[in-house]
């Protein structure tokens, strides 16, 4: 009633209270931006095709101030940002590879319980030279006598010279009949792989909940630099009717400068806004690992998750179920205790097999033959060709049976080791259950809180309605329309930030209890909701 009269009787007002005029009618208009802002809960946007989004190559570094500009903007929900940085993420490629890396081991202990063959082929040259020298000669010897071609007088030497080529080719065979040693490898290396697969399914599950906080982060940013955008132009609008009061000489003069200060503090937030929405954006970038050139934003406004469907201790029981972190200490303490056993039977004794066969051919010549006072003729045959075959098989029995307690030493280390990562674990499920306690505590106040943000939201709008029109009217001074403002503000941003506090905390909760697979290359799903039996 008040605004309709008041316009009908805009004509006849003086011209300088037709801002003040025009500012009523655009009360509904002001608070229905406000409304705007936080969006009912069931409004979602449609979920769009994502365009693939490869990584940088592992190595590859920017070189020009061009390849870090960003060219492009892509909004994605927070499903999408998961998927992508399930493709992209370089850590999880790192646990990926580890599994490899134990696979490759187990295959190379696994085939020690194989026989091992091997072929040598190898050919070559020499050269020999030696001389002699007769310190007695052989003319006592019945006949040696100085007649004889064998006469080697006392003092005479030769030398002589020997150029040798040869060839050969062997085979042979080793087998281990038994080892302890060997067995022990085997169980190592198989905890060690178990191991290296609960690494990469606790990577999963924190690659889930790291990005979903990046998102919900990101999400209260675009809130907050949304909230103090409408802000800044209420207070814009504000100041336009404070100076159109102010020229009507219908407020002091101190209202307009209070007026324009709470403009310049509004810029000041908004700005803060803006940048902590740039940097979000660049934080879930980053994290999902794309293009350089690419950035990515939130296609959703702040929702809340549907509600936990389990009680504290259905949690904590749950979250301690295959739960991969858990499972890769056991691993890892298995596989030490495996390590211990595998340096102890290094003093076991070892029974193998083996067996070659191998052949060679020779040719020598003798090309300097130099005789001083020796024999009558040269003695050396000038040129040999030579072969020869040899076969052998046999058991080997291998037992070190002192070794000054060195591998006593090394097993008492791995035992210690063990026992530190029994410890680890033990620390490990203390932490996963107070992470839980708290993120189940948050979760459940973060709800309370949204439940005050909407009341104390709802009796804020309509206490801005009430003291913006006694001011204008006169019934208030701007001290009032002021602290209200600042109050409907807080309680806006409150409501969000209570809502983006029960997100994360369901993430959390959801990182110590998401099934994910152990194996690489199975099929990934990382949900943000709990699955429901």
């Amino acid at each position: 009633m008040l605004l309709g009269a008041t316009s009908a009787d805009a004509g006849t007002v003086p011209p300088a209270l037709k801002p003040l005029l025009r500012s009523f009618e655009s009360y509904e208009r002001d608070l229905d931006r406000l409304d705007q802002v936080l969006p009912p809960a069931e409004t979602a946007p449609a979920t769009t095709e994502l365009p693939a989004l490869p990584p940088p190559a592992p190595a590859a570094l920017p070189l020009q101030p061009s390849d870090v500009s960003i060219e492009r903007r892509q909004r994605v929900d927070l499903q999408q940002a998961i998927d992508l940085a399930v493709q992209n993420d370089p850590v999880l490629q790192q646990e990926i590879a580890g599994v490899r890396e134990q696979q490759g081991w187990l295959r190379s202990v696994r085939g020690r319980f194989y026989p091992v063959f091997g072929v040598d082929l190898g050919g070559g040259y020499r050269q020999e030279a030696g001389s002699n020298w007769a310190w007695k000669g052989n003319a006592a010897v019945p006949g040696y006598g100085v007649d004889s071609p064998f006469y080697v007088p006392t003092g005479s030497s030769n030398r002589y010279q020997t150029n040798v080529g040869a060839g050969f080719a062997q085979l042979r065979l080793d087998y281990e009949l038994l080892s302890f040693e060997r067995s022990a490898a085997l169980a190592e290396v198989k905890a060690d792989l178990e191991g290296a697969r609960q690494r990469y399914g606790d990577r999963l599950r924190q690659l889930q909940l790291s990005v979903s906080e990046a998102y919900y982060r990101l999400q209260l940013a675009d809130q907050l630099q949304r909230i103090r955008q409408v802000v800044v132009d209420n207070d814009q609008v504000i100041l336009d009717q404070v100076q159109a009061l102010k020229t009507a000489a219908l407020v002091p003069r101190v209202d307009l400068l209070r007026a324009q200060a709470r403009l310049q503090q509004s810029l000041f937030r908004l700005e803060q806004a803006q940048a902590q929405q740039l940097s979000s954006q660049r934080r879930l970038s980053n994290l999902v690992n794309t293009p350089f050139t690419v950035t990515l934003e939130a296609q959703e406004a702040v929702q809340l998750q549907p509600p936990w469907p389990l009680d504290l201790e259905q949690t904590i029981v749950r979250g301690f179920a295959d739960n991969p972190q858990l499972q890769a200490l056991q691993a890892a303490r298995v596989a030490l205790l495996r390590q211990a056993d595998r340096r102890a039977a290094e003093l076991l004794p070892r029974i193998g097999l083996f067996a070659s066969a191998g052949y060679q051919a020779a040719q020598s010549t003798s090309p300097v033959i130099d005789l001083q006072g020796c024999c009558k003729g040269p003695a050396f045959i000038p040129g040999l060709n030579g072969q020869s075959g040899d076969w052998s098989a046999g058991v080997l029995l291998q037992w070190r049976v002192f070794d000054a307690g060195i591998t006593a030493g090394a097993v008492e280390a791995n035992r210690a080791a063990a026992e530190r990562t029994l410890q680890s674990e033990a620390a490990e499920r203390n932490a996963i259950r107070q992470r839980l306690e708290s993120a189940y505590y948050d979760y459940r106040a973060a709800l309370s809180q949204i439940i005050a943000a909407n009341a104390s939201f709802r009796a804020s709008r309509e206490a801005y309605r009430d003291s913006r029109a006694r001011y204008e009217f006169g019934l208030a001074d701007y001290t009032d329309l002021a602290d209200t403002i600042a109050s409907l503000t807080t309680a806006m941003e409150q409501r969000a930030e209570a809502m983006t506090l029960a997100n994360l905390s369901y993430a959390q909760l959801l990182r110590e209890l998401l099934p994910v697979p152990r194996q690489p290359g199975a099929p990934v799903s990382l949900p943000i909701q709990l699955p429901v039996n």
